[in-house]
């Protein structure tokens, strides 16, 4: 029976009674391979508002989440001003940067932790973007191109992640070997070769001398925009100079001078050293090697969260907030292992990728609890969620760059057309 099978999403239904009943009372008397959308969107509904934490539980939550994030950081500055290069220091601040954006600043901008939080979080000034989260991607930029584009138009022409489309200059290299090294290569300097340009380009793509929306689908990397420069596009121009000056300039200077500058004269006084150079210089080492396990884990763990040849790319356009919408958000995306807090800040958070792209506003905590009833409505409506170990969706996302895989693909309404991706 539905009770004995699903014993997790008979939970959720008793939150209401009325609707759900009917609803799994229609699921069990079809015979048909057919989804029932209304079925589907009602209980995704009802297992999120059950699963939800109380403020309480959100507060400590998100504390113990900044005071991990906060002890990393200090580890790795004491191990960085010792005067000796540290592959240690560089894991810890390297995961400290990436912590501090895939979970802090992920969901305090999407709203997971309020709105107030979403309104002010790095946002307003400098000083607040330096104290808050201070990466390769400009806060208002990330807000309009992740927030309001990706999520909305989720592995569609239109969203400036897709990855299969973004790497088509890979694709065009003679060898599988060199290909290969160049997935490496990318998964090196995403960041700031690749997103921080990218961000800011969909953010300026209102102003006046924009290209065309067939030029702003294709990936602006940072050489890509300065041969523009070099051909004097005025609009390039001008998003070089905000990207060097306002974007990419503050975290040059307080990673790569600010910091080893400090490491410096603290090391040397503590160690008795006449000069600092010795220790500016390995500082300067670990906080290079920090930046390169940052952009490493990151491309590991977000770079792979749509992409794979099981997972789907829509060439139509969806209503937001639909099943439709909650459907794509399943067969566009990946989980990786999940459970609990140490697995799940490991992955920083980003291993409920179904479940976020469903409910784009919701916690880590909200995820991590919504997760199991999530995947039990799911396979009691045979939609596939992929879920797999990290490394495997490294693999699956390296071939689809170099070439060797692509995504499925459908038109029009997967709603519609479950004989293609019903599981079975």
């Amino acid at each position: 029976s539905a009770r004995t099978r699903f014993p997790i999403v008979e939970e959720a239904i008793a939150i209401q009674p009325d609707h759900l009943s009917k609803c799994d009372s229609m699921c069990k008397g079809s015979k048909a391979p057919t989804f029932d959308a209304q079925c589907f969107e009602t209980e995704l509904k009802a297992a999120r508002d059950a699963t939800k934490p109380s403020q309480t539980e959100e507060d400590a939550h998100m504390a113990k989440i900044q005071l991990w994030t906060t002890a990393l950081g200090i580890s790795g500055f004491v191990l960085a001003v010792r005067g000796v290069i540290s592959p240690l220091s560089m894991l810890l601040l390297g995961f400290y940067q990436y912590a501090n954006f895939a979970i802090i600043a992920h969901h305090s901008l999407h709203g997971g932790w309020g709105r107030r939080r979403r309104g002010w979080f790095a946002q307003g000034s400098l000083r607040r973007r330096i104290i808050d989260w201070l990466d390769w991607i400009h806060p208002s930029a990330w807000i309009h191109e992740h927030n309001k584009i990706h999520h909305y138009r989720l592995n569609e022409d239109d969203d400036p992640d897709f990855v299969q489309r973004n790497t088509g200059l890979v694709r065009m290299f003679p060898t599988k070997p060199l290909r290969y090294i160049l997935v490496g290569v990318n998964a090196s300097v995403w960041k700031w070769a690749y997103y921080a340009s990218n961000t800011l380009k969909m953010l300026r793509s209102d102003r006046a001398g924009a290209p065309q929306k067939e030029e702003l689908e294709k990936p602006l990397m940072l050489m890509n925009l300065f041969w523009e420069v070099l051909c004097l596009s005025p609009w390039h121009i001008s998003l070089a100079a905000e990207l060097l000056f306002q974007v990419m300039g503050p975290v040059f200077v307080v990673n790569f001078l600010l910091f080893p500058g400090c490491a410096a004269v603290i090391g040397a006084g503590l160690y008795g050293y006449a000069s600092v150079w010795p220790f500016f210089w390995t500082a300067l080492v670990n906080s290079a090697g920090a930046e390169l396990f940052n952009n490493v884990h990151g491309f590991n763990t977000i770079v792979t969260n749509h992409s794979g040849a099981d997972l789907w790319h829509f060439k139509d356009a969806c209503q937001a907030d639909t099943a439709e919408f909650y459907l794509r958000a399943i067969l566009g995306s990946t989980a990786y292992q999940a459970g609990n807090d140490f697995i799940d800040y490991f992955h920083g958070y980003l291993n409920y990728q179904g479940e976020h792209h469903a409910f784009p506003s919701l916690s880590p905590l909200h995820y991590q609890r919504l997760h199991p009833r999530f995947k039990s409505i799911c396979a009691k409506h045979g939609v596939p969620y992929v879920q797999e170990p990290v490394w495997i969706r490294v693999i699956k996302t390296a071939q689809i760059i170099e070439g060797s895989a692509t995504h499925r693909s459908m038109a029009g309404q997967a709603s519609e057309q479950p004989h293609l991706w019903m599981k079975a």
